[in-house]
């Protein structure tokens, strides 16, 4: 816990939490695909909802990803 207060810890956790939140946003692409009209055509989704939705989910990878590596960082040194 202490390495939070460390430069290197939050570059490294910043790096995972990029990394994270582009695989998630990549992930939801071919879902995005197939869902979408359904959604827009069923629920009366808009396209901004719909990145709204997927930008948020993003978000969620990277806040989770950053309260993972509270566990710790092997590539940051104690």
């Amino acid at each position: 816990m202490k390495n939070i207060q460390n430069s290197s810890w939050w570059k490294a956790a910043a790096k995972r939490a990029l990394r994270t939140v582009g695989q998630t946003l990549a992930g939801q692409i071919p879902a995005g695909l197939i869902i979408t009209p359904t959604m827009i055509q069923n629920a009366n989704w808009s396209y901004l909802d719909i990145v709204l939705a997927w930008l948020a989910t993003g978000l969620v990878a990277g806040i989770c990803s950053l309260c993972t590596s509270l566990g710790g960082l092997p590539e940051v040194k104690e």
